[in-house]
């Protein structure tokens, strides 16, 4: 399994072209800002769950960029669900789709740049591979993580929390997302 650096990268090139082509006159916009938020959410929980922890721990000087890491992804979620609510034919959704890009493009800039080397330098190569799994079971729908195979993934948790609307959802942790769609 490739390591934890490769993984987010590779996830960063993979929305950025769904945001290229949803950028497109041509394209059909709602269904692929759709698959942004399919894949943005999670992997930004997944971020805020244990990644940006990591970094932190490893670089306490990072720690103002790791904070800024986390508004970011809340001014985007913001943006994109205020979008997905409206219709591809709305005015003004051309230009929140170039700005919901333009706000990813330099979050992924900013996090490559400052944040992911800090684990390419300071986790040793299983360390990262180890994160990665966790990463990609995070941000791909994998088992549950706890013992009780019925119990609700944190995703599954983050998705009804979405869906109920609960304010500050993408910073809570699996117990309190459980707490708050009442799925304790």
């Amino acid at each position: 399994m490739p390591d934890i650096v490769e993984i987010i990268k590779q996830q960063h090139r993979q929305v950025d072209e769904l945001l290229t082509r949803a950028e497109e006159d041509s394209a059909d916009r709602a269904a692929l800002m759709q698959e942004v938020a399919r894949m943005l959410l999670p992997h930004s929980a997944a971020e805020e769950e244990f990644v940006y922890p990591a970094i932190r721990d490893l670089a306490a000087e990072e720690g103002d960029e790791v904070k800024d890491g986390v508004t970011e992804h809340h001014q985007i979620e913001e943006m994109l669900q205020n979008l997905l609510r409206g219709d591809a034919g709305d005015p003004g959704y051309d230009g929140t789709i170039a700005a919901i890009a333009g706000e990813v493009r330099h979050h992924v800039q900013e996090e490559e740049e400052d944040l992911l080397p800090v684990l390419a330098e300071r986790l040793d190569a299983d360390e990262r591979e180890e994160m990665g799994r966790r990463f990609a079971e995070a941000t791909m729908g994998g088992l549950p993580d706890s013992d009780d195979q019925h119990a609700a993934t944190r995703k599954e948790l983050y998705e009804k929390a979405k869906e109920q609307r609960v304010a500050g959802r993408s910073r809570m942790s699996k117990q309190e997302l459980a707490e708050a769609v009442g799925d304790s």
